[in-house]
């Protein structure tokens, strides 16, 4: 038996149901297919809506939870005035306790330990300060749910429950390829057939198609306040570094929850529930006067980077919406509009390509060969594709950001906007510097420079230069962070430190910069201190609470190399945050051999700027960054006085 619709959706979890209810609502005829609603990860969630608690790193899904948050309260009036039932929405803010004093600040406001335990008595003795994040939420989950299904019930999406989907079948457009439109899919009793098809099947959508999903078991549990009459104990989300306490109006109070890689592994176990309660415990002692209401378990979708797979597949009427790990209930609402935006609006976001599933496949180089002459000369590709090998790499994450290019650049010296964009694009990098004075003078040069750059897609890295004091460097920093917030960057708090007297040389002047570097740690700055390659102030810098150390290998835009590399290889040695080789590589050779020596990234800005070509000296330098990596990571032979003869010497006819 054959079933038709305007869209088909298999998966009946909070994401599917979201998408299904999004897509009716502008006109499309809907079906969702559910395995079985009780097992979906909306399930084993606490319904924390905390973008900003969670710290996280990628700049793309920070945007995309930040985006869901902000719907939340038209999304959640939306759905209770067509339901008729409360969904348990309580902005009450999130609180983050922490046990000892953090090196760095973040964007946030931090309580210290009388301002916390007043703000929340009956916490830890132990708790010495904490974050408070007024603007993240809390939603009941299980009542989202259900709002949700009656939501879709009485709109007229048609909800079909214990209906398994067992194979998705493919018809090819062209003889030599293969799977470029989906037909139906399968299940036991019929083929169910549609335009178009949504996978969003949590924890088990590899089993339907090869993407890079699996389970995450969480195991959660609640207790239920005494005596509800006297009041709520607690009154918002406490966020711990090992577990969460999430209390609810009714007086249920949810302490989650475990992150087990166990397979589909059912049950509660004994370890489980008892590092929950020995962590929520340690945080709030006061629910060990609480009885234990429930018990329960399920299944996230976790992906390699921990972020949703989103968007088109290699079929043109296949999507998915998978993989949102611990923020399923977070990014409903966002996902349910941007998979709408796309299917039936044809309209695609800006952000939506940074969550394709295309970004976990294999990883190839391209040689290409760019001819330097003038900007204006077309580019030429040499037809040599080469399958990189797999690299056990850590990212670069400075100040908890995570950047997948480790070339930095800049902004200035270019002969004009045009070649400083295609150069920034080609070299792949994600930061780049701003001088401060420069834009906010509008200097030669710099005169309408904010606006040519692309801040959705490029981290800014405010710069103080010019700065000759360690006072006049702080102000411009301040000036840094305001001009990033206009800019879109709200969250941004990153400088660049610079304070250099010398005129000649420009050489850092390493006493202002240690007195600046302190103040600007202490207003919540992420500092990344310009400095000679001195290990001895390095280590200061580290210690005071500086986001890198950036030693230069030789003086700004000398084109000198690696002046400084025994100096700046004990840096490496002994630094135990980001070290970002700064100032005089002139040549890819010089960016890669700052590279196997260990360096965390490097910045580059004159050698890109002044070549003939910036364009492809900006790809070169990008190659160069790589290359140097991989290379330092592959660990290079010793050297030796003498040769040693790479055929053997038994063995050979005489």
């Amino acid at each position: 038996m054959n079933r038709s619709t305007d869209v088909l959706v298999v998966g009946g979890g909070i994401v599917g149901l979201a998408i299904a209810v999004e897509l009716k609502l502008r006109g499309a005829a809907v079906t969702v297919l559910s395995r079985d609603f009780a097992q979906a990860a909306t399930h084993a969630a606490a319904g924390m809506l905390a973008p900003e608690a969670e710290h996280l790193t990628s700049p793309a899904m920070r945007s995309l939870c930040l985006r869901s948050r902000d719907l939340y309260p038209d999304w959640i009036r939306k759905l209770e005035s067509i339901a008729g039932q409360n969904a348990g929405y309580w902005a009450c803010g999130i609180l983050a306790p922490v046990f000892q004093e953090p090196k760095a600040a973040i964007a946030a406001q931090w309580l210290d330990a009388t301002a916390i335990h007043y703000a929340q008595p009956g916490l830890s003795p132990d708790v010495v300060g904490g974050w408070w994040f007024p603007e993240d939420a809390q939603v009941d989950n299980r009542r989202l749910a259900q709002t949700l299904r009656s939501v879709a019930a009485s709109i007229g999406v048609e909800l079909q429950e214990g209906v398994e989907v067992e194979a998705i079948c493919y018809a090819s457009l062209k003889s030599d390829r293969r799977g470029d439109r989906v037909t139906a899919v399968k299940t036991a009793n019929a083929d169910w057939q549609a335009e178009h098809y949504i996978l969003a099947t949590g924890a088990w959508s590899a089993a339907l198609l090869p993407i890079p999903t699996q389970p995450r078991k969480g195991q959660m549990l609640s207790v239920r306040v005494p005596n509800l009459a006297a009041g709520l104990p607690l009154q918002r989300v406490l966020y711990g570094e090992s577990a969460y306490i999430v209390p609810r109006r009714d007086g249920q109070i949810v302490i989650g929850a475990t992150s087990e890689a166990a397979g589909f592994t059912p049950g509660n176990t004994v370890e489980g529930i008892h590092s929950l309660l020995h962590e929520a415990l340690r945080l709030f002692p006061v629910l060990k006067e609480f009885a234990i209401a429930e018990q329960w378990w399920g299944f996230r979708p976790e992906t390699p980077d921990e972020m949703p797979i989103l968007g088109k597949t290699h079929c043109e009427n296949l999507t998915v919406a998978t993989g949102h790990y611990r923020n399923g209930i977070l990014l409903a609402p966002i996902t349910a509009q941007l998979i709408a935006d796309a299917v039936w609006d044809r309209r695609i976001d800006p952000l939506l390509p940074e969550f394709s599933w295309r970004r976990f496949q294999q990883p190839r180089t391209f040689a290409t060969m760019v001819s330097p002459t003038p900007a204006e000369t077309p580019v030429q590709t040499l037809d040599v594709v080469q399958t990189a090998p797999q690299v056990d790499d850590r990212p670069l994450t400075i100040a908890g950001r995570t950047f997948r290019s480790r070339l930095m650049t800049g902004t200035g010296k270019y002969r004009n906007f045009d070649e400083m964009q295609q150069a920034i694009e080609s070299s792949g990098c994600e930061i780049i510097t701003v001088a401060v004075r420069r834009v906010q003078t509008n200097a030669p040069g710099h005169q309408g420079l904010a606006e040519a750059i692309d801040w959705q897609k490029l981290w800014m890295l405010p710069n103080t230069a010019g700065c000759q004091t360690a006072e006049d460097a702080i102000r411009v920093a301040r000036l840094g962070r305001e001009m990033a917030k206009l800019l879109g960057q709200e969250d941004n708090n990153f400088v660049k430190l610079e304070v250099i007297p010398d005129a000649k040389y420009l050489l850092p002047d390493p006493i202002g910069t240690l007195q600046a570097a302190e103040q600007l740690v202490k207003e919540g700055f992420a500092v990344l201190p310009y400095i000679n390659a001195d290990p001895l102030l390095a280590k200061r810098l580290e210690e005071v609470g500086c986001a890198t150390v950036m030693p230069l290998g030789s003086p700004i835009g000398s084109g000198q190399g690696i002046r400084n590399q025994a100096n700046i290889e004990i840096i490496i040695e002994n630094a135990n945050i980001p070290v970002v080789v700064d100032a005089g590589i002139g040549t890819p050779s010089e960016a890669a051999q700052a590279m196997e020596m260990g360096a965390d990234a490097l910045l580059i800005n004159t050698a890109i700027a002044q070549a003939q070509n910036p364009a492809l000296m900006g790809r070169a330098m990008g190659m160069a960054a790589i290359a140097g990596r991989m290379a330092y990571l592959a660990g290079r032979i010793p050297v030796k006085s003498i040769a040693s003869p790479s055929s053997p010497t038994t063995g050979t006819i005489a």
